[in-house]
């Protein structure tokens, strides 16, 4: 069986978590099989958008603890594990660079790896059955994959600090509340809802929505006037594209926009 599954739709990659078994529980070689996906996404300019799900009843439940055992049983050096965890985070900064939208539709529990990935995504869905811990205090470990970094400015800091201190359960609700996820549904919605919004996503300007999510990562620690620098670059990035023509003629026309990404 095939551990991540992935095909296109309307101009959508649709990617599937499949380890329905073991909840979705990553295998190290799934973060390269990731990082390939994403790498051919990111050069096929038929995809405008990516759409992350689990297979089964879990989003993931995080890392193969057997896998990644010589991280803390004392057969590797600390360079050793150091470079190891390196690699491992690559897929944050991957996904957080890709110049495309990704949505995670959650659709079960999302703990480690999971929930990582989760915040990494650019859009967060997801079922009433789904729950997200951050729950590294409760085995000895600390976060990884940037989650020091997005979380808190996600959830605010605090609380941040208390579902990480605290390594406590959160409810699809209570994810919804604090600003983890836009949206609870039916499980039996999910997916559909989720590729509702991916289609949305994929019938706009795909340099806009590149520039969109660039800044918006940006701008977190940047002053205003910065900021501003930024929003003037990207609009004049758009006045000299194709994609802004096409946009404002089909605005007159009265018709939907065919977009090039040029």
């Amino acid at each position: 069986m095939t551990d991540i599954l992935y095909e296109t739709q309307d101009q959508i990659a649709i990617i599937t978590f499949n380890r329905p078994d073991v909840l979705n529980v990553f295998q190290r070689s799934m973060f390269q099989t990731l990082l390939d996906l994403f790498e051919k996404i990111e050069k096929n300019d038929s995809i405008r958008a990516i759409l992350l799900t689990g297979a089964g009843r879990a989003f993931s439940a995080g890392i193969d603890l057997d896998e990644v055992s010589h991280l803390f049983d004392g057969t590797m050096t600390m360079e050793q594990a150091r470079a190891e965890l390196n690699e491992m985070q690559e897929l944050t900064r991957r996904m957080v660079n890709l110049p495309k939208p990704i949505i995670s539709a959650i659709n079960g529990v999302a703990v480690g790896v999971g929930a990582e990935v989760a915040i990494a995504s650019d859009i967060r869905i997801a079922s009433q059955m789904a729950s997200f811990e951050f729950a590294e205090v409760k085995r000895g470990l600390f976060e990884t994959n940037g989650v020091m970094h997005r979380l808190p400015r996600l959830i605010g800091m605090g609380r941040a600090a208390q579902v990480m201190l605290t390594g406590e359960r959160i409810s699809a609700q209570s994810a919804m509340d604090m600003g983890l996820i836009t949206r609870v549904l039916p499980t039996e919605m999910l997916m559909r809802e989720a590729l509702e919004i991916a289609r949305a996503l994929a019938a706009n300007a795909p340099i806009s929505m590149r520039l969109v999510k660039q800044v918006l990562h940006r701008s977190y620690d940047l002053d205003l006037e910065s900021v501003m620098q930024l929003e003037t670059e990207g609009t004049l990035e758009c006045i000299a594209s194709e994609d802004l023509k096409e946009g404002v003629t089909a605005f007159l026309e009265k018709r939907i926009p065919v977009y090039k990404g040029k």
